[in-house]
């Protein structure tokens, strides 16, 4: 015989008067005392119907993949370029088509019994369940092997504010590895990983595959289920593959992508998983292809960036592509549109504690307690793009009524309008990933000034696609020959046609080889934690 485990204590306790005066304040409302005792009668029997939710029990997904280290964290020997928070070991399944590879998770992702830090100085959490991406490349046969390292709550694309210290350029490790997912990115490419998961709100898995010379690719937003993330916003944030040539992302991303319940994105339809790696051969002979002028024009970026750009280019009209410019007129806006919204969703993301509403899929509850501690007890330990979120989405939602929200929603509307003409004449659209070659990273200690004036001219062109929802893919172009260092190219397709970038992306990476290891010595760097 069973019988109910009944509760002793707890329930929601019920606001006096007073709270409920001061709380209709902060929402413009003004009560009488009488009011306010009326209000509080009234959520009395709110919230005593809200008290059954504490009763009903709701069953949690039992972990698949039972194998697993926790792990420690690494010596400066045993992680040279600074890509891991922290190294663990969850055994994959026994076969499948990543069977014996090794993937690191940027570390603003689920993995169970491994803590989540987001690279910062706040409370870390453990979650008790796989994000639906980790679960499912065990399920493929690949074996997490460590949480890497991130800018602080994913916000910067400079790499330089992990409370950790940054991670290295893979190719130079004075330089920046991109950001956030910046020990993604020199995890691959120095070999550390076969394979990374990085996440991408404006270019910040391309950003550190095009500064390390590896390939990632945003898929079409809502292909990949985000559940399991510190969320951003859920019509932006981006889960990723990245890998070291066109043919493993490709395979990654068939292995992540494809609808599940538990993905907190709304998407019109249920989408399938990808088949890219089967037709990842297929070239591009009859394919129309766009360079997009506002994305290569000389005052946006560095010269070898646009010679290896146009090399890429000369080498898919060589497998049989024609390729020409066009034009989309609010690409060089899409910074302006993506930074209003930043505000306004970094800002109501932390209102509902990190869980984001329009929310659908599977919700961590202690997660959301986490966050919600960290928010009221630990805000001042945010890092400075945070508080700049914070600060500015308030102050526009108070001082103009959202109403900059609701310009930038429009606009952004009209930006994927203009790149589904441009998809609808072309068949993919090509500019440089970032205008620039990875810069080198602050030499010491820096203030919140210093970091917040560190430029973000590196998202002009991914951000776009963020906005959009389009795939977009990054494929290393060739080697800038003024400092040595990588070189990308962006490829674009229509909504749910992400194979078809890596047809694209195959034939570049035949045209320039996949990038080699970084072949740098650890003992002449000069690192610190």
């Amino acid at each position: 015989m069973s019988l109910p485990r009944g509760r002793i204590r707890g329930f929601i306790r019920r606001p006096t008067p007073a709270q409920v005066a001061e709380i209709a304040a902060s929402e413009y409302l003004t009560f009488t005392p009488t009011e306010a005792e009326q209000y509080a009668e009234v959520l009395d029997g709110v919230f005593a119907a809200i008290d059954r939710l504490d009763e009903l029990p709701v069953a949690t997904p039992r972990l698949k993949h039972l194998e697993r280290d926790p792990g420690w964290v690494p010596t400066d020997a045993e992680d040279p370029f600074h890509v891991f928070v922290r190294r663990c070991l969850v055994k994959g399944a026994g076969g499948g088509p990543l069977a014996g590879l090794t993937v690191g998770v940027k570390d603003n992702l689920a993995v169970a019994g491994v803590p989540v830090t987001n690279a910062s100085r706040t409370l870390s959490y453990t979650p008790t369940t796989d994000a639906v991406v980790v679960e499912r490349l065990l399920d493929a046969g690949a074996d997490v092997v460590g949480k890497t390292n991130l800018d602080d709550f994913s916000t910067s694309g400079m790499g330089e504010s992990s409370w950790f210290g940054p991670a290295r350029n893979a190719v130079d490790p004075r330089r920046s590895p991109g950001g956030s997912s910046g020990g993604s990115g020199a995890a691959v490419r120095s070999g550390a990983v076969d394979l990374a998961i990085g996440v991408d709100e404006g270019g910040s898995a391309r950003i550190p595959a095009s500064f390390n010379g590896v390939v990632s690719i945003k898929p079409t937003q809502g292909l990949v289920p985000s559940h399991g993330l510190t969320y951003m916003d859920h019509t932006i944030d981006g889960v990723c593959p990245i890998a070291g040539t066109v043919d493993l992302t490709a395979r990654m991303l068939d292995v992540m992508s494809g609808h599940s319940s538990r993905d907190p994105q709304w998407v019109r339809g249920v989408p399938e998983p990808t088949s890219a790696a089967a037709t990842v051969g297929e070239g591009v002979a009859g394919l129309r292809i766009g360079i997009v002028a506002e994305g290569t024009h000389p005052d946006l970026c560095e010269p070898g960036v646009l010679g290896e750009f146009d090399a890429a280019c000369r080498a898919l009209v060589a497998a049989g592509a024609t390729v020409e410019r066009t034009t989309i007129p609010l690409w060089a806006d899409a910074w302006a549109i993506q930074l209003s919204l930043l505000l306004h969703f970094g800002w109501l993301t932390v209102q509902t504690d990190g869980t984001g509403y329009s929310h659908l899929g599977e919700v961590d509850v202690e997660r959301t307690h986490a966050f919600g501690l960290v928010r009221r007890l630990e805000a001042d330990s945010f890092p400075p793009f945070f508080k700049t979120w914070l600060v500015g989405g308030r102050y526009l939602h108070d001082q103009y009524f959202s109403t900059y929200f609701a310009k930038a929603a429009n606009l952004r509307r009209e930006l994927t309008a203009q790149v589904d003409r441009a998809l609808g004449e072309y068949d993919l659209l090509v500019t440089p990933t970032t205008p620039q070659v990875a810069p080198l990273l602050l030499d010491g200690a820096a203030d919140d000034a210093t970091l917040l004036a560190r430029g973000t001219t590196m998202v002009a062109n991914t951000s776009v696609l963020n906005l959009s929802g389009h795939p977009a893919l990054a494929v290393p172009s060739g080697v800038d020959p003024a400092t040595g260092m990588p070189t990308s190219i962006q490829i674009v397709a229509a909504a749910w046609q992400d194979a078809l970038t890596f047809r694209a992306g195959k034939v570049v990476e035949d045209a320039v080889g996949a990038m080699p290891g970084t072949g740098v010595a650890a003992e002449s760097m000069v690192v610190s934690a």
